[in-house]
């Protein structure tokens, strides 16, 4: 655990030095950067609302950087819990207004429906690694956009209030809805769950026999066979895991944040629950802060568009560079050492060299 925050510290580090290098540019050209790059620093926490918004946009990061971290540590690149989350809050959907529950259960019922419906998208692609040694990364990206396309198809076939004037499902119950936990903000119950899934997944990971062979076949897959273990089942049986918390995430944020189902693209919580994994170091425990940092920055980011006039898409520039120096940081050693091999090479080829040319030239007949 100590190791891993102290890597988790070590890539905060790193976003704040890409926050520096992205915004202190932009911020340079207003009249008054100060106030600027105050209000994106402290904003997210200056007001009740501000954080509040802050705790909702960390909500659904707490549960795709979840599930990216567990389906990592399987040793699989799913990127699929971005169509598994967009699917989640469309099977929520129509469990919410097609199928009959009892008002308990209805709640409950729509998240689990959407975490197994949506699910499928992360398992698939790793079921076809195991049977097929198809590239999860490249099928996992392909299944998004099928989960997108099938998810609209059923909700402007099925769900679609025709009275709405757009592509919005028919209002949700109230009491499918979860339920606001802080007046005068948007947090809602939604908060507590994901909290506790983090909770359950160290746990899992940890300090359970199924969560220490999913960390052996991901780290080393020749011991893991070696020892017996069923190497293909039970990385495929972590992908679907970390599927179903992914759907179960979007099922929340329609549940807790909407009154319709209004998605008409990816809502891009899969990509951000990436960053927030590569943060975390796949740790479960540490997404929790991972996601807070991750939220706060969208939510500064929102205020300096609104206050500023600064453009939106910083935030992506700065997740972008923050996935490309965490990935390459990896492969620095690697780096040094070939740098020197090469410049040990060199001086033993100047050495020769010199040699050579110190030698007489033997004299002709």
């Amino acid at each position: 655990m100590k190791t891993a925050l102290r890597k988790l510290l070590i890539r905060l580090a790193l976003l704040l030095a890409v926050v520096a290098l992205v915004v202190t540019p932009m911020l340079a050209g207003l009249d008054d950067p100060l106030a600027a790059l105050r209000l994106f620093l402290f904003g997210p926490l200056s007001t009740l609302r501000n954080a509040g918004s802050v705790v909702t946009a960390a909500t659904p990061l707490l549960f795709t950087g979840l599930a990216v971290s567990l389906m990592f540590r399987a040793g699989m690149f799913n990127l699929g819990a971005e169509g598994a989350f967009f699917l989640g809050g469309v099977a929520a959907t129509w469990v919410l207004l097609r199928v009959p529950l009892p008002e308990w259960a209805l709640s409950g019922g729509a998240i689990v429906a959407g975490g197994l419906v949506g699910g499928l998208v992360c398992l698939l692609p790793s079921w076809m690694r195991a049977r097929y040694g198809a590239s999860e990364l490249v099928t996992s990206l392909m299944l998004n956009y099928a989960a997108l396309f099938f998810g609209l198809y059923l909700v402007n076939y099925w769900l679609r209030d025709p009275d709405a004037g757009a592509m919005l499902s028919y209002h949700l119950p109230p009491e499918g809805r979860l339920t606001r936990l802080l007046p005068g903000t948007r947090i809602h119950s939604g908060v507590l769950a994901g909290l506790v899934a983090c909770a359950l997944g160290a746990v899992y990971l940890f300090r359970t026999r199924w969560g220490y062979e999913a960390r052996i076949v991901g780290s080393n897959p020749g011991f893991a066979r070696h020892l017996g273990l069923p190497v293909a089942a039970i990385a495929i049986g972590v992908q679907a895991l970390g599927g179903f918390i992914a759907a179960a995430g979007g099922a929340v944020e329609v549940q807790g944040m909407y009154t319709r189902f209004a998605w008409t693209d990816l809502p891009g919580q899969g990509w951000n629950g990436l960053v927030v994994a590569i943060l975390a170091g796949n740790h479960p425990l540490l997404v929790v802060p991972a996601a807070v940092a991750l939220a706060m920055l969208q939510v500064g980011g929102d205020l300096l568009a609104r206050n500023f006039n600064v453009p939106l898409e910083m935030t992506g520039l700065i997740k972008a560079l923050l996935i490309f120096l965490s990935t390459a940081a990896p492969q620095l050693p690697r780096a040094r050492a070939w740098l020197r091999q090469g410049r040990r090479q060199a001086a033993t080829l100047a050495d020769q060299g010199a040699d050579d040319a110190g030698q007489p030239v033997a004299a002709h007949a």
